[in-house]
């Protein structure tokens, strides 16, 4: 019996890791595989019941019942959708996140890895802008700073990414490296992928991800990697020189890492809060409609990973100002403007995470309102500081 009792322990607790190790996994089959367009079940209206996964099949039915309201189709879903009438109208034009979310992040058929086991980690961790479209920089994938080495096999596994079988950590660039690398940065990538907002939309933070034998084939024209409508020239490029871009990549997001986070640290709530007391009117908005219109709601109201951090309603701020602070409150939404400006995750994400950053004016009534206590509709203050 004492035998059998252990075993089954042994056996309980290889089933509580393996459900770990596939936790963060399970969250990518919402928008990278076939079944992000498949809800689990439909109403009457025809409008999809979506699980906390499916974050692409659930955007992009708002945003086709968006789109049809504003050239006035009739659309029976459109009385069951939980969002108010001006914001359909805004996401008509401006549609909800993880729309850019590719299905397949590899093509199949071909002889080299595209995705590097390292800067898959990188990305998953700290992710960078990948898309070129206008508008905000703040990238539009979820963050997980807690990754461990185990969930980037299961992701790879799970999104049948071909990991190559021996990636060696890169070598940092000498000193006497570096202005050779930097010059051949300048001469071949530089133009359309440097800047604050690169002309292909992915600077050389992003291009890390991607192995250094898919860059030297991908430079190639034709290019064996190339899809339609492929817009990148050719560009002469050895392996050698891609394994020499690719040490800068990983030198460019040390740096811009670094930026970044000292700039989270600098941000003082005294400095950015607005004069005046805060109007009536705002402290109704953010005890209740501001968890819908700054789509807190999406991840914290239904993910049980971001609701057991905070859960977006009344009640969730009040506990949540107690636990943390109305300054660390403050702190996350100022830190998603400063990584839309950089292209970059903080080390502490901003939030709304994977949405665009909120309007300034916004967050500085925001810091006003900390600086004045967090009160609430009836005066009572509910922040620590």
């Amino acid at each position: 019996m004492r035998r059998l009792a252990v075993l089954a322990l042994v056996l309980l607790a290889g089933m509580a890791s393996a459900s770990a190790r596939g936790g963060v996994a399970q969250e990518c089959t919402g928008c990278h595989t076939s079944q992000r367009t498949e809800p689990q079940t439909r109403f009457a209206n025809g409008l999809g019941r979506w699980n906390d996964s499916q974050c692409y099949g659930c955007h992009a039915e708002i945003n086709d019942v968006a789109r049809k309201r504003q050239k006035r189709e009739p659309d029976p879903r459109y009385f069951a959708v939980p969002v108010r009438e001006e914001k359909l109208a805004h996401l008509a034009a401006t549609p909800l996140s993880y729309m850019n979310a590719p299905e397949l992040l590899e093509e199949p058929g071909h002889a080299v890895p595209r995705i590097s086991a390292r800067g898959l980690a990188a990305f998953l961790k700290r992710p960078s802008t990948l898309s070129q479209k206008e508008g905000s920089r703040a990238p539009r994938m979820m963050a997980y700073p807690a990754l461990r080495p185990g969930d980037v096999q299961d992701i790879a596994a799970l999104l049948a990414v071909r990991l190559p079988a021996k990636e060696a950590p890169l070598a940092r660039l000498a000193p006497h490296e570096r202005p050779v690398a930097d010059a051949l940065w300048k001469a071949r990538c530089a133009a359309c992928h440097a800047g604050p907002r690169p002309l292909s939309g992915r600077d050389g933070v992003s291009l890390g991800l991607y192995t250094p034998e898919w860059t030297y084939e991908y430079c190639r024209e034709p290019s064996p990697h190339a899809r339609e409508g492929r817009q990148m020239p050719e560009v002469p490029l050895t392996l050698d020189e891609a394994k020499l871009l690719h040490r800068l990549f990983d030198a460019q997001r040390r740096e811009k890492e670094r930026e970044l986070d000292a700039r989270v640290t600098g941000l003082a709530v005294k400095q950015a809060a607005a004069p005046g007391p805060v109007p009536p009117t705002m402290l109704a908005y953010l005890w209740g409609p501001f968890f819908r219109d700054a789509t807190c709601v999406h991840c914290h109201a239904t993910s049980p990973r971001a609701a057991s951090a905070f859960t977006a309603d009344a009640q969730g701020l009040k506990a949540y100002l107690k636990k943390k602070s109305g300054e660390e409150f403050w702190r996350r939404l100022e830190t998603r403007a400063l990584e839309a400006e950089h292209g970059l995750v903080a080390a502490s994400p901003g939030m709304p995470m994977a949405g665009v950053e909120l309007p300034s004016e916004l967050r500085a009534l925001v810091a006003r309102w900390v600086v004045d206590g967090c009160k609430d509709t009836e005066g009572k203050s509910w922040c620590r500081r």
